[in-house]
């Protein structure tokens, strides 16, 4: 029978600000080969959750262990990072290294329910960031205010992120039509914009695809749903080869 082990440090990480975490957990772990044999003994006979490619890696319900072993082994040639299936902590405690990591150009966050604290954390972190070049949060529980924090950053503070993905999140609602209106105005840099399987309404998304007369560089990606919203629209086919049905 495995002894059950209690790892006190665990909690003094859990009781850091968002910022703090990641580079307090990896400075216990590199400083402490016990606390590192402790946790792998937690994780002996845990399916494997990490996926590596020529150009990235995929962590699925990752553990804190696991974050540690895939961002020690992370090299020049891994830009691409996805995350499936995890808990708001670990996604707070990725965040900085990821971010501050130059090499790391896209970050995908799937199937995972991001807290305020993480929203939080990743605006503070873009707005300094001069590498991330996509951002994809899909079936992310993010809201209005989600929307709004991200867009704003990204319009006063980001001038480097390309593409930026809200897909499958129900509780973005008309009411960040209006956000997402005003980022596809005030920010040249982005190309890309992904919003399928929202809750904006047709006004909301007739608002959206109006700026795109606007901005003459970015790419709208909406679902089936809004395809008969778009094509009504007076002026959609000046704008059609830029608004994509997925």
């Amino acid at each position: 029978m495995t002894e059950n082990v209690d790892i006190p440090k665990i909690k003094e990480i859990k009781t850091r600000s968002n910022v703090e975490r990641a580079s307090l957990f990896l400075s216990l772990i590199k400083q402490d080969s016990v606390l590192l044999d402790q946790l792998r003994k937690k994780e002996h006979g845990k399916p494997k959750a990490i996926r590596w490619y020529d150009d990235g890696v995929e962590l699925t319900s990752p553990s804190l262990i696991q974050c540690q072993e895939v961002v020690s082994l992370l090299t020049y040639k891994h830009m691409i990072i996805v995350i499936k299936e995890s808990s708001p902590d670990i996604v707070c405690d990725l965040l900085p290294v990821l971010l501050q990591n130059e090499k790391v150009k896209s970050l995908d966050i799937r199937d995972t329910q991001l807290t305020q604290d993480c929203i939080s954390s990743l605006c503070n972190l873009l707005a300094n960031n001069k590498s991330l070049l996509n951002l994809f949060l899909t079936n992310c529980s993010i809201d209005d205010k989600a929307v709004a924090d991200i867009t704003n950053v990204l319009q006063t503070h980001n001038n480097t992120l390309l593409g930026l993905t809200f897909n499958n999140n129900p509780r973005i609602t008309s009411v960040s039509a209006q956000s997402l209106s005003e980022l596809i105005i005030n920010n040249s840099t982005l190309t890309s914009l992904q919003i399928t399987d929202t809750s904006i309404s047709s006004d909301g998304i007739l608002l959206i695809i109006q700026s795109l007369t606007i901005n003459k560089n970015i790419k709208l990606y909406l679902g089936m749903k809004d395809k008969d919203t778009c094509t009504e629209y007076h002026d959609y086919n000046i704008i059609k080869d830029r608004v994509i049905f997925l």
